[in-house]
C-alpha cells in the first residue's frame, strides 16, 4: 500500500532522528531510564597460541588450522593441480562530493573530495565447467541490487557463464565512501535515499574489474599461508565477549583474532599473479569527521602490496592484491581508549558515559586519522608481504562455489552447543522477522552518537515505543522472538513501497582445493567467526581434510551484525543490530555446514527463494547538480592560490582553482588533479588523486550562483626527484541547459629540491 505524502515526509525525518540522535525527546527519555543431544562431529584441535607479533607459524587463534607448520597432503586428493585464474582491478570511485558516506549514519557526513580512490579487485577461478568470481570492493558493503546489475552486464558479454550463484561480491567495509546503493530503505535513508550516481559508478567499476579478470586468465597454482599481526586491533565490546562460555573463551588467547590468512596465486613460472588476504578489522581508522573518500586501512594495505609486487615482478599486467574483512564485528583499529571529546575522560557508552552533547569515541594509534590509517595499513601490508615471501602449502583438488538464498525468519534449525561443539538436533531454534534493538541507536566507540544513548539497554521506553508504533509496531510474536532485545525499530512491520530490511539473504561457501571460505552477509563478531570456523572445520575433518577455514564478512548483502546467542543477551550495539533474533548465527552455522559438505562431496543445493527486486521503487531526496558558474572576471580552471617557487621533500604544496562540481564527471580510471614533472620537453604524471600523498578538496562557494573552488594538496614524499613540477586540475562544468563542458587549469611551475 502506498504511503500518503505526509507519511513519506514523517518517516524519513523520524528515522533519521533515531539513527542520528537528533530528537531531544528521545534523548531525555532514554537517558532517564538510565541434556540430551546428538553429537555431529569431533571437536577441532585446541592447541594454545604462544607466538607474539608477526610469525610464520600458522595458529589456532580464530582458525581451525594446526599450530604446527602445515605440510600435510590435502585429504583424499593429493595431486598437483593447475587451475586457470584471472585477476583484474578497476577504479570504482563514486561521486566524491554532496553524497553522504555510508557507515557512521552521520547525516552531515557528505563528501567533499578525495583522499584515495575506490577500487574493485576481482579474482576469477576456473576449473572445467566451474567458475568462481570473488570481488573485494572499497565500499562499506555490496547489496543484491548492485550484484544483479553486474551479473546482467556479464551475461550480456558472456552468456550464462556468470550468475548470482557464482559471482560473489564483498566490501572492505570502509566507512568513507558514498552510499545510497543498497536499496533497502534503512540502509539508504541516512544518504537521503537511493543515489543513482553511486549505484552506476559501483556497477561500472565492479563489472570492469571482472571483465579484466576474465581477459587475464592464466594457468596458476594456489598456496595457503597464515601469520599473526599484533598491535592493530582491539575488541570494542569486551563486556559482550565475556558473556560467552568460559570453556569456549579458554581455547583462545585473546578476545580478537590476530591471524592473517592468505591465498597466493602463482603463475607457472613462479611469479605472483595475485593474492587474496583475509584479516578481521574494521575499516574505521578514518573517523566520522572525515569528508574525503578513503579506502581506509585495508585499502592502504592493498595499494602498498600491489606497488611492491608490481615493482618486484615488472609484470606486463597488474598484479592484484585483494584484502577481505574476516570476523570484524567487534574489532576496532582504534587502539587507544575511548574518551569523551571535550572532558577527555575514559568512556564506553554503557557504564561510563560522557555529558550530553559530548561524544565518546576512540582513536589512535597515530596523532590523527590519516596517520592512524597509515600505521594500521602498513602493519597489515607488512604481514601480507611476509606470508607472500614463504612457500606456503599448495592447495590441490576441486574448486566449488555453493550459494543459497535463505528466508531467515522461516528457518528452523538445531541449536548449537559451543562448549561441546555440536548441534543439538532435538532442540530446534528459529529466526525472527528483522528488527533493531534500542542499543542500535547508541553507535559504537568507533563512531558514537552525540547524545550517548546507552549500550546494553534491555528495557524499552513506553513513550518512545508509542511514538514509533505509529510507523512500525512489533507484534507479540516479534517481541517474544527477539527477547531479550527491546525492539526499537520493527523494520519488518513498516508499511512502505520497499522493505526497510530484507528477509532473504545469501549464504555462500567457496571451496578452493582444500580451503573453505564462508561468505557471511554481514559483520560476524570475533566469537561468531570462531564458531563458523569450528563448524566448517569439523565438516572438513570428517571428510579427511586438514581444516583450513576462513570467514569472509560483508558478502553479497548487508544484514548489519551477527552476534553469538550469549552476546545477544547483553544487547550492546552489535547484538542490538543482529536483525533476525538471538539464533541468527545458529541459522548460518547450519547452512554453512550444509553448503561445505555439498562443496566437498560434489553435491547440488537448491538455489532458494530469490529476493524481490525493488530498484525501480527506490526514491531519493538527493538534489542534482543544477549549474556551475564562475566569479565575475574569472574562468573555470583559473589558479586562485599558486604554489611556492621552491619546495622541499616533506613540504605540503597547496594550490586552489576556480572549480566546477566533480559530480559532473567522476573520472573513473582518470584523475581530477595531477602532479606533473617536466623532463626532456614533456610533462610526466608523478601523482594523481588516487595517491596517498595527495588530497583533493572541493568547496561550494555559493549554491545560488553555482560557484565553487578546488584545493589540491601534495605532501611531497621522500624519494621525490628534484626537478620542475606543476599541478594540473581537470574539471567539467554544467550549464543551466545541462550541457557538460570539459576544462583544464594548470599552476605555474615550481622547483622541488632534495
Amino acid at each position: 500500500m502506498a504511503l500518503p505524502l505526509a507519511g513519506k515526509i514523517i518517516i524519513p525525518i523520524l528515522v533519521l532522528a533515531v539513527i542520528g540522535g537528533m530528537v531531544a525527546l528521545i534523548v531525555v527519555i532514554v537517558n532517564d531510564q538510565n541434556d540430551s543431544a546428538n553429537t555431529t562431529l569431533p571437536p577441532p584441535s585446541t592447541t594454545p597460541l604462544t607466538t607474539p607479533s608477526t610469525s610464520s607459524t600458522p595458529s589456532t587463534e580464530g582458525t581451525t588450522s594446526s599450530a604446527t607448520p602445515d605440510t600435510t597432503t590435502e585429504g583424499p586428493i593429493a595431486k598437483e593441480t593447475l587451475y586457470q585464474v584471472g585477476v583484474g582491478i578497476a577504479d570504482m570511485t563514486g561521486p566524491c562530493v554532496e553524497v553522504n558516506f555510508m557507515g557512521y549514519a552521520e547525516i552531515g557526513q557528505s563528501g567533499r573530495g578525495l583522499h584515495t580512490r575506490q577500487f574493485s579487485r576481482a579474482f576469477l577461478f576456473v576449473q572445467g565447467d566451474t567458475r568462481i568470481v570473488l570481488v573485494t570492493a572499497d565500499v562499506l558493503a555490496i547489496g543484491i541490487g548492485v550484484r544483479r546489475e553486474v551479473v546482467k552486464n556479464l551475461q550480456e558479454l558472456y552468456g550464462d557463464m556468470y550468475s548470482l550463484r557464482n559471482v560473489i561480491l564483498t566490501g572492505t567495509h570502509t566507512h568513507s565512501a558514498p552510499g545510497g546503493h543498497l536499496v533497502d530503505l534503512l540502509l539508504d535513508i541516512t544518504i537521503l535515499g537511493f543515489s543513482r550516481e553511486t549505484y552506476n559508478a559501483y556497477v561500472a567499476g565492479i563489472t570492469r574489474s571482472i571483465v579484466r579478470a576474465h581477459e587475464n586468465i592464466v594457468p596458476a597454482r594456489l598456496f595457503f599461508g597464515q601469520t599473526r599481526v599484533s598491535g592493530v586491533q582491539k575488541n570494542r565490546s569486551p563486556f559482550s565477549y565475556e558473556n560467552n562460555p568460559a570453556e569456549e573463551r579458554e581455547r583462545y588467547d585473546g578476545n580478537t583474532d590476530a591471524v592473517l590468512t592468505q591465498v597466493r596465486i602463482e603463475r607457472e613460472d613462479g611469479s605472483v599473479h595475485g593474492a587474496l588476504t583475509w584479516f578481521p578489522l574494521h575499516a574505521t581508522s578514518m573517523n566520522m569527521t572525515n569528508r574525503l573518500i578513503s579506502a581506509d586501512n585495508l585499502g592502504y594495505a592493498a595499494v602498498r602490496l600491489e606497488k611492491e609486487l608490481n615493482a618486484m615482478y615488472q609484470s606486463r599486467r597488474p598484479i592484484v592484491a585483494g584484502f577481505f574483512p574476516a570476523n570484524l564485528g567487534d574489532v576496532s583499529p582504534n587502539t587507544q581508549e575511548a574518551r569523551c571529546e571535550f572532558s577527555d575522560k575514559i568512556c564506553d557508552n554503557q557504564f561510563v558515559l560522557c555529558d550530553r552533547m559530548e561524544r565518546c569515541f576512540a582513536g589512535g594509534p597515530g596523532k590523527d586519522m590519516f596517520e592512524s590509517t597509515q600505521i594500521i595499513g602498513t602493519a597489515v601490508f607488512e604481514a601480507a608481504l611476509e606470508v607472500l615471501s614463504r612457500d606456503g602449502t599448495e592447495l590441490k583438488g576441486d574448486l566449488a562455489v555453493m550459494h543459497q538464498f535463505i528466508n531467515v525468519p522461516e528457518e528452523v534449525v538445531p541449536k548449537y552447543d559451543p562448549v561441546n561443539r555440536r548441534f543439538i538436533t532435538n532442540e530446534p531454534v528459529r529466526g525472527c522477522k528483522p528488527a533493531l534493538g534500542y542499543s542500535f541507536a547508541s553507535g559504537t566507540t568507533d563512531g558514537a552518537n552525540v547524545f550517548n544513548i546507552t549500550q546494553g539497554t534491555l528495557t524499552g521506553v513506553p513513550e518512545l515505543d508509542g511514538l514509533l508504533g505509529a510507523i512500525m509496531s512489533p507484534t507479540v510474536e516479534d517481541i517474544e522472538c527477539h527477547a531479550p532485545k527491546p525492539i526499537l525499530l520493527a523494520t519488518a512491520r513498516a508499511n512502505s513501497t520497499i522493505p526497510w530490511h530484507t528477509q532473504i539473504v545469501s549464504a555462500t561457501v567457496i571451496w578452493l582445493g582444500g580451503f573453505a571460505v564462508a561468505g557471511v552477509p554481514g559483520e560476524p563478531t570475533t566469537m561468531s567467526g570462531r564458531r563458523i570456523r569450528d563448524v566448517l572445520g569439523d565438516v572438513m575433518r570428517a571428510r579427511g581434510y586438514q581444516p583450513r577455514v576462513e570467514v569472509m564478512g560483508l558478502t553479497n548483502e548487508y544484514i548489519h551484525y551477527i552476534s553469538t546467542f550469549e552476546e545477544y543477551q547483553v544487547q550492546r550495539y552489535e547484538a542490538a543490530s543482529t536483525l533476525y533474533g538471538p539464533h541468527t548465527l545458529e541459522i548460518l552455522l547450519n547452512k554453512f555446514a550444509e553448503l561445505t559438505a555439498a562443496a566437498i562431496d560434489g553435491g547440488v543445493v537448491d538455489p532458494g527463494p530469490e529476493p524481490e527486486d525493488h530498484r525501480e521503487n527506490a526514491s531519493s531526496l538527493l538534489p542534482p547538480v543544477i549549474l556551475d558558474a564562475t566569479p565575475i572576471g574569472r574562468k573555470f580552471g583559473d589558479v586562485l592560490i599558486s604554489p611556492p617557487t621552491i619546495v622541499r621533500v616533506g613540504d605540503v604544496v597547496s594550490v586552489a582553482f576556480v572549480a566546477a562540481n566533480p559530480r559532473n564527471d567522476i573520472r573513473q580510471e582518470s584523475s581530477h588533479a595531477d602532479v606533473e614533472r617536466y623532463e626532456e620537453g614533456e610533462w610526466f604524471t608523478v601523482a594523481t588523486d588516487a595517491d596517498w600523498e595527495t588530497r583533493f578538496h572541493w568547496e561550494r562557494i555559493s549554491s545560488i550562483f553555482g560557484t565553487s573552488r578546488v584545493r589540491y594538496e601534495w605532501h611531497v614524499p621522500a624519494g621525490t626527484r628534484p626537478g620542475t613540477y606543476r599541478i594540473v586540475y581537470r574539471g567539467a562544468w554544467r550549464s543551466i541547459a545541462g550541457f557538460i563542458t570539459q576544462f583544464t587549469g594548470a599552476t605555474d611551475t615550481f622547483i622541488v629540491q632534495s
